[in-house]
C-alpha cells in the first residue's frame, strides 16, 4: 500500500504528539534545514528529536516550519485547502 506524506504545522504539535512520538520525523527548519529522528519531548516553547546517531537536538518551535511523516495507515488527511 502506498503511503501518504503528512505535513504538521508548529501550531498543530501539541495536539498531534500523541501520533507523532510514534513516526519517524523530519523536522523542517525555516532556514531550509532537515532533521530526521523521533519525537522524543514537547512542550510550548520546544521540541526534543533523537536521531539516528542517538543525538538529542533541542528545536525551538519559532525556528520550526513543518513536520513531515509518512502515514501507511492509507487514509486521506483532510485538505487544508477549501477547494479541494
Amino acid at each position: 500500500m502506498s503511503k501518504r506524506l503528512i505535513r504538521v504545522q508548529p501550531d498543530e504539535l501539541l495536539s498531534n504528539q500523541h501520533i507523532l512520538k510514534k513516526q519517524p520525523l523530519n523536522v523542517v527548519l525555516s532556514n531550509g534545514n532537515t532533521i530526521f529522528g523521533r519525537l522524543m519531548a514537547i512542550d510550548a516553547v520546544r521540541l526534543v528529536l533523537k536521531d539516528t546517531r542517538d543525538h538529542q537536538h533541542q528545536i525551538a518551535l519559532s525556528d520550526l516550519y513543518e513536520v513531515v511523516y509518512d502515514d501507511d495507515r492509507g487514509v486521506v488527511p483532510p485538505s487544508r485547502h477549501a477547494s479541494l
